[in-house]
């Protein structure tokens, strides 16, 4: 079974308690949230001006569901990115917060309490918690902004979702998932860029509300999440060699229909695309990793060092050896 849990917090001050039952790990048969969570209390410290980013890439044997409770106002962002998610309040009065896969919602809870839903099968997600002090740093307090009546919500002090019904995940914000995701980097460095992605990840997801991404209504949902399946793919295997006829595959249709739709969602053709990860790949590893430009070149997908330098100085317009100190 695939597993990854990450969190990050910012401060040791222990301002909120996110308290998780045994349900999930009971399930999932292995102690699949020692990655954060402090096992004397089975809680989550939270520092009221930062943030909580959870990750979960697992497979679920069967659905579970499991308690959630904070005695102190909080946000929480979801982006299902595989699999279903419910947030179901304990209260009636509310209704449940349905995230389906490819969706995002946020809702805000004066007083967290509920149960916590996750279908059968593969489960990809982004969580971030918040407060609202957290919020209020990032875009204004009332008299500054009032994005979509947020601070009018807030003022009422209930619990609300922000979308009445889940929102398709927009491509922008799918690659700054992807950017927090796969994270390289460690330590402060990791903590403070996590921090920084974060913060514009929140901002461009509620400016979101009012600029809404036109290109993901273009295809049907089904289409739209295959083509981005087909991206989550290409980036992830850089180092392989990528064709149209395996991709399509992946996708489950025609190489003509894949080379369309890609063009339709990210604005340019497939392969200039992936090249375009590539020269990006193997700019982070020369200037991160230190590694030569053979190196770099093998590991995106190049058996040729010079077809490899060619393609960066055609793409990023110089030579990839000036990178190297």
């Amino acid at each position: 079974m695939s597993l990854g849990l990450k969190s990050f917090t910012y401060s040791n001050t222990s301002s909120i308690r996110i308290v998780v039952d045994d349900a999930l790990t009971d399930v999932l048969e292995e102690n699949c949230l020692s990655t954060f969570v402090n096992e004397e209390n089975k809680g989550i410290s939270l520092n009221s001006n930062y943030f909580i980013a959870l990750t979960k890439n697992i497979t679920i044997k069967k659905r579970i569901e499991h308690s959630v409770f904070c005695d102190f106002p909080l946000f929480k962002i979801h982006f299902s990115l595989k699999g279903s998610y419910v947030y179901m309040p304990t209260t009636s009065v509310y209704a449940p917060v349905e995230i389906p896969q490819g969706y995002c919602n946020l809702f805000y809870a004066p007083v967290l309490s509920g149960a916590e839903i996750f279908t059968k099968g593969e489960t990809k997600t982004l969580e971030v918690y918040f407060t609202k002090n957290t919020l209020e740093k990032l875009i204004g307090k009332a008299t500054q902004t009032n994005i979509d009546g947020l601070h009018t919500k807030l003022n009422i002090d209930h619990f609300f979702s922000y979308f009445k019904k889940s929102k398709r995940i927009p491509l922008k914000l799918r690659n700054q998932i992807n950017e927090i995701i796969n994270c390289t980097y460690v330590g402060d460095l990791k903590h403070n860029y996590i921090q920084s992605r974060l913060a514009i990840l929140i901002v461009d997801f509620l400016m979101d509300k009012i600029k809404p991404v036109v290109e993901s209504k273009k295809l049907p949902e089904a289409d739209y999440l295959a083509i981005v399946k087909v991206e989550e793919y290409c980036r992830l295997n850089l180092k392989s060699k990528l064709t149209i006829i395996g991709l399509s595959q992946i996708a489950g249709f025609n190489t003509t229909k894949l080379k369309s739709d890609f063009k339709k969602v990210y604005k340019t053709t497939i392969f200039k695309h992936i090249t375009q990860l590539r020269m990006d790949k193997a700019r982070q590893l020369i200037q991160e990793e230190g590694m030569s430009i053979a190196e770099v070149s093998y590991e995106v997908g190049y058996s040729n060092p010079q077809h490899f330098t060619a393609a960066f100085k055609k793409t990023i317009g110089y030579l990839p050896s000036k990178l190297i100190k």
